[in-house]
């Protein structure tokens, strides 16, 4: 398992391992992500308005590209739609990632050895906890027999309509490891009420930051 993630890295194996670092979803953020679903996400300056009046943060993002940040350390992205990654399943070591970057941002807890089954855990976890409020997903798919630098892989999507707009909870690729490293994400964005749920390997394709 975590020989397959390393091997995208290429390197000296020896010198990297991996990582999980994890900030999970809480109860009060879940509650406000579904209220920002509810919202009509046509209309970006509504959706901007409301997420300004929550008590996310624009001091201390961890990325140039991240417009708030939660009180629990989560980063929101707002260009398509709200992107919120929750848990990276990544490579520590080497000359390329030397650092363990989100295991040093605070409210994440980054785990060394952890691989693809403490990744999918964490996963799992968001799902049931918007399960819990939203009842069972109206998607849950899994993507099979697919590759990419990563290795093979297979990915759970489970996403709930909210009228007019979407609220996805699945893995994607970090884009700051060129595709190598992977994320789980919260995505919220406008989907047409009569549009058909993407097929497995096309959720990919909709999360976008």
């Amino acid at each position: 398992m975590a020989e397959d993630h390393q091997s995208g890295h290429g390197g000296d194996e020896t010198d990297t391992e991996d990582h999980v670092a994890s900030c999970p979803i809480g109860a009060e953020l879940a509650d406000q992500l579904i209220g920002l679903a509810d919202l009509p996400w046509h209309e970006p300056a509504a959706t901007s308005r409301a997420m300004r009046t929550l008590d996310w943060s624009t001091d201390g993002v961890p990325t140039d590209e991240a417009r708030f940040v939660t009180p629990a350390g989560h980063a929101v992205y707002t260009d398509y739609g709200l992107y919120l990654p929750f848990v990276h399943y990544y490579v520590v070591g080497g000359e390329l990632w030397p650092d363990d970057f989100w295991g040093s941002q605070p409210g994440w807890t980054s785990e060394r050895g952890a691989g693809r089954v403490e990744f999918e855990a964490y996963l799992d976890a968001a799902i049931d906890r918007f399960a819990e409020r939203l009842g069972p997903p109206e998607c849950d798919v899994r993507t099979e027999g697919r590759y990419l630098a990563i290795g093979s892989y297979s990915w759970r999507y489970a996403a709930w309509r909210r009228g007019g707009t979407i609220l996805v909870v699945g893995p994607a690729l970090d884009g700051y490891s060129y595709g190598q490293d992977e994320e789980a994400v919260v995505y919220i964005g406008e989907f047409a009420q009569d549009r058909a749920f993407p097929a497995a390997a096309e959720f990919l394709n909709l999360l976008r930051k």
